[in-house]
């Protein structure tokens, strides 16, 4: 007989799927501001603060993950263990690899043409091994190199490694209140060595990023066993705590508030989104968002390579000289084509290789 590894389906929340658009925009408002630059600081002060985004999507990772597979993870049997392990290599590799070739291609055209891009040294084919082995963060490299925003799947990876582990622990977490206290453990104590070890988070491999992924992917998986364990009739709505969250983050970046501060704001931003029932719930749970949420990872992977790129078009086209306008537009135009070819990855390559490969390992047994 078949073991059983899942007690029940987990429920659809559009807001969190709301909220990825949210943590894209901010990575790629940065980046694109660093490329096309258009004065966006200026008006718009947080998104200076955009690498934060990536944080938000390690704290979304691990609520995100605990709420779709803890139940099935939770005795840790190896096949629950092998189906969750294909699940996430399915969902972060064809993606990667695609980019990844993608970007190889445009490079070695350059090479051919005799046009070199910024900082050879990020550009060698040896390091090729460490993109595809998803290792690029684990420190056998001192920077991540060639599709450098990869850096934080390999991160990812090495949480859902070890998450088999994590989720046995979690379900002996039975009260609520210990749960939300080893949520606040979690980042305090990622904050703490962040300070003793004098790391920053613009460090992108070794200890630095392994120790910032599982300390806010830890924080997001507490955040959902909290969740979890108060009663759907007894929570009470998330909205204002979510909306008051994300707008003291907002103030907070904009301002030069901690770093990790800023994060604990996102924290709570998920989790009171999770409970939402009005106007957060509407709002992150709008097609537009839901939308640019689904195609988020690929607006993540393809963003970097686009940008290297356009940014080469608009200085031969003498960007440095245009007027405010004409910046501004550029800046658009560059988002535009980043979305649009997201959007493309998404369709043609990330959904569907999802959907087709999915099942091949087997499917966790229902209640």
């Amino acid at each position: 007989m078949r073991a059983q590894y899942a007690p029940h389906a987990p429920r659809y929340v559009p807001a969190l799927t709301g909220i990825r658009a949210l943590a894209a925009l901010l990575v790629l408002g940065m980046h694109t501001e660093q490329n096309v630059p258009c004065g966006l600081d200026s008006f718009l002060p947080f998104f200076a603060r955009g690498y934060l985004g990536v944080d938000f999507f390690f704290v979304l990772s691990g609520f995100i993950i605990t709420h779709v597979y803890l139940a099935s993870l939770a005795s840790a049997k190896l096949r629950a263990v092998q189906i969750f392990l294909w699940h996430r290599f399915i969902r972060l590799y064809p993606v990667h690899v695609t980019v990844l070739v993608g970007l190889a291609a445009v490079v070695s055209l350059a090479s051919a043409a005799g046009f070199g891009f910024n900082n050879p040294q990020e550009w060698q084919w040896g390091d090729l091994i460490w993109q595809l082995t998803l290792l690029q963060a684990w420190g056998v490299t001192t920077t991540p190199r060639w599709n450098v925003p990869a850096w934080s799947i390999s991160a990812e990876w090495f949480a859902y490694l070890l998450f088999p582990l994590l989720a046995p622990a979690l379900t002996w977490v039975r009260d609520r209140a210990i749960a939300l206290l080893v949520a606040v453990a979690a980042l305090a104590a990622t904050a703490l060595l962040f300070t003793m070890a004098d790391w920053t988070l613009n460090t992108w491999v070794g200890a630095p990023a392994l120790t910032r992924v599982f300390g806010e992917f830890l924080c997001g998986a507490a955040l959902c066993r909290a969740v979890d364990l108060t009663p759907e009739y007894a929570r009470p709505s998330g909205d204002f705590l979510a909306a008051g969250a994300f707008l003291a983050f907002l103030l907070g970046a904009s301002a030069g508030v901690a770093d990790f501060a800023l994060v604990a704001f996102l924290a709570l931003t998920i989790f009171g989104a999770a409970t939402s029932k009005r106007f957060v719930a509407r709002v992150l749970g709008s097609r537009p968002f839901v939308w640019l949420g689904e195609i988020s990872y690929s607006v993540y992977m393809v963003h970097f390579p686009v940008l290297i790129i356009i940014r080469r078009v608009w200085e031969q086209l003498g960007f440095a000289h245009w007027p405010a306008i004409g910046k501004m537009s550029a800046f658009i135009v560059t988002v535009t084509l980043v979305l649009a070819l997201a959007a493309i990855v998404f369709y043609v390559v990330e959904r569907p290789t999802r959907t087709r490969l999915r099942d091949r390992m087997g499917k966790f047994a229902p209640a």
